[in-house]
């Protein structure tokens, strides 16, 4: 089985915020067999976070991707309107 990789890139008004609302859906991306690989913001851009997840279930991962629940914890992240962009990657 490929593993896959989700890179997800987003704008914040504050880390804080944006990082509780993060750690708040810990459980229900575990549960969507989604493991937190890396979370960083950029250097040359620090109000935008980068965050790699593995993927074990590519529905899963895409069903949570595209859940209420997520729209919701990016409302209360700050997350700022047209700035999340993600990429599936596959290992090789």
């Amino acid at each position: 089985m490929t593993m896959e990789y989700l890179l997800v890139r987003q704008r914040f008004t504050d880390y804080d915020q944006w990082r509780a609302a993060f750690d708040s859906l810990a459980e229900t991306r575990a549960a969507a067999g989604m493991r937190t690989a890396l979370v960083s913001v950029n250097a040359d851009q620090p109000d935008e976070a980068v965050v790699l997840f593995e993927c074990q279930d590519a529905q899963a991962m895409q069903q949570h991707y595209a859940s209420e629940a997520l729209q919701e914890a990016h409302r209360r992240a700050g997350v700022v309107p047209g700035s999340n962009h993600a990429t599936v990657l596959l290992s090789r």
